[in-house]
């Protein structure tokens, strides 16, 4: 199961960003540092964390935060974290039989998306 990560762009102008961890990241992580010849400790120092923290996000036990993944990828040229793919709506609900789609307008379907996020909260 992937789990999603909100991360905050430097200017506070711009949108957050979210991001998801790959399914079972820690292997993957354990597996690539393996196959570069480094230990837990090695890969710690080099990225200047606990050896505990690498051990737990090995685990699975741990998401670490965007920084120290981004860092961990690049390391160890491996991808741990992607971009939240946008789930889009079937608009065809909201047409009435025999409608054509060209009779749903943008501000209608808006409407809509806005009522089933207040019904969520």
């Amino acid at each position: 199961m992937k789990k999603a990560v909100k991360s905050k762009k430097p200017s506070s102008r711009l949108p957050i960003e979210e991001f998801e961890y790959i399914e079972d990241f820690g292997r993957i992580i354990r597996e690539a540092r393996e196959r570069m010849g480094l230990t837990q400790e090695d890969l710690s120092r080099q990225l200047n964390e606990k050896v505990t923290i690498i051990r737990k996000i090995e685990a699975g036990e741990f998401n670490p935060p965007i920084e120290l993944a981004r860092k961990i990828e690049k390391l160890l040229k491996i991808k741990i974290i992607v971009p939240v793919e946008e789930e889009f709506e079937d608009i065809s609900k909201y047409i009435e039989k025999g409608e054509a789609v060209k009779g749903v307008s943008l501000g209608f379907f808006i409407k809509k998306m806005e009522e089933k996020d207040v019904k969520k909260q």
